[in-house]
């Protein structure tokens, strides 16, 4: 091979090099847009585990377990007592740890009545509604959130989420991320991700 072709050939492979990564980043960047998601702050489990997903479930082996059994425990409560708020918020977030959304959303519709300003139970009802790709009712459940609290800042991002790839409401959503950034000072991950919707 003359060095003139070896020349030649190192730059195809960097031309095409660069073409790939600029491939991936675009595919990842549509991804993104196309599949958005909710900011979750989820609840460290305490169930022994081998950091398997052994069933496609989602979840780690043994954490689908303890799951399971908590769902048992907090039946029995709510049998007992059907208006234990913290049973059936409880039930209602190990049915949504689970993906249960519907399952979700019977015991946590049931505190909401019995708790109708507790922010706890109207998170877990928007993350179901979002998840059931019911928007209008998940966006219902953030808007009252910031009645109750209008510095909620995880409430603020998923109903600027919600504004944004759902409603197509560009301002509404701006108005809503910039206030996260505005609010937030500890949750490093929030503040990153309300930067990127708004393209800082």
């Amino acid at each position: 091979m003359t060095a003139k072709a070896a020349t030649f050939g190192r730059k195809a492979v960097i031309v095409t090099m660069v073409v790939a990564i600029g491939v991936m980043f675009m595919t990842s960047f549509v991804y993104r847009m196309d599949n958005p998601n909710l900011f979750v702050k989820v609840q460290p489990q305490h169930t022994a585990d081998d950091g398997h997903d052994h069933d496609g479930d989602g979840m780690p082996g043994n954490a689908m377990n303890g799951a399971m059994s908590q769902v048992k425990e907090y039946m029995a409560r709510v049998d007992a007592d059907p208006n234990d708020v913290d049973a059936l918020i409880g039930l209602g977030n190990s049915f949504l740890m689970m993906r249960a959304w519907d399952r979700a959303l019977e015991p946590l519709g049931k505190a909401r009545t019995l708790q109708p300003e507790n922010t706890m139970i109207l998170k877990g009802v928007g993350i179901a509604y979002f998840n059931k790709e019911d928007f209008t009712k998940a966006s219902e459940a953030y808007e009252a959130i910031l009645a109750i609290d209008d510095t909620d800042t995880l409430a603020l991002f998923n109903l600027g989420v919600i504004y944004k790839h759902y409603f197509k409401k560009p301002d509404a959503a701006k108005t809503c991320f910039t206030r996260v950034l505005e609010l937030e000072k500890d949750d490093q991950e929030m503040i990153k991700l309300a930067r990127e919707e708004l393209g800082q």
